[in-house]
């Protein structure tokens, strides 16, 4: 069985967490650097029919269901269900990554409480997160990940991060660290995802709406 990443620790427990993540990320340089993961790992991935789902992707979600290609069990002739699921979380981060802009109010935060819930993209937002579950969304990115760093790489990574308490300023400070250099902007992405997803799920869940739990 393959080793996944611990994400039953959430790094997301408040919207006061969701508002600071998605100011955060929603700057344009951000933007860019959540988008440019996505291709960084693409290549790494070395994978010319992932690459190649990747682009066919609008046009399979025409016919099957994001749940269905997600769960690996659907049927495609000449396609690796596996390939078909990495191609799709991709797919799908990026235009979750489209959406961040969304979540901004003119004065510079998040808006948790006040989306327009009638709109396409939340809809469409909504339906991508329903069809995907966060913990396997997460373990997914990551092990695609190791498979680029490898694990001696991603372990060494992890004890010198020391627990998954860690900060956006703690993953930024590792940057003179010589010896992660390698795959340190791939590592900092998939965490950066981890912390957007996290938010995303957390602001969609309707039980994190009610005051009574909150």
């Amino acid at each position: 069985m393959r080793n996944k990443e611990k994400t039953n620790k959430r790094l997301i427990t408040s919207f006061e967490q969701v508002d600071t993540t998605l100011k955060l990320l929603s700057d344009k340089r951000q933007i860019e650097e959540l988008y440019k993961g996505i291709y960084i790992l693409l290549d790494k991935l070395g994978s010319t029919e992932i690459k190649e789902l990747f682009d066919r992707y609008p046009r399979l979600i025409q016919k099957y269901s994001i749940k269905e290609m997600f769960s690996g069990n659907i049927e495609i002739p000449d396609i690796n269900p596996h390939s078909l699921k990495v191609a799709g979380l991709l797919t799908c981060l990026q235009y979750l990554i489209s959406s961040l802009p969304e979540f901004i109010d003119h004065s510079g935060h998040s808006i948790p409480l006040n989306a327009d819930e009638n709109s396409i993209s939340y809809k469409a937002e909504s339906y991508i997160l329903n069809s995907i579950p966060l913990d396997e969304y997460i373990s997914e990115i990551f092990l695609s990940i190791i498979s680029v760093t490898g694990k001696e790489y991603y372990q060494k990574f992890s004890e010198k991060v020391g627990n998954t308490d860690f900060t956006i300023d703690d993953i930024l400070k590792l940057e003179n660290d010589v010896e992660l250099q390698e795959h340190l902007d791939l590592m900092a992405w998939g965490y950066l995802v981890r912390l957007f997803l996290e938010a995303l799920y957390f602001y969609f869940n309707p039980e994190n709406h009610n005051p009574k739990i909150h």
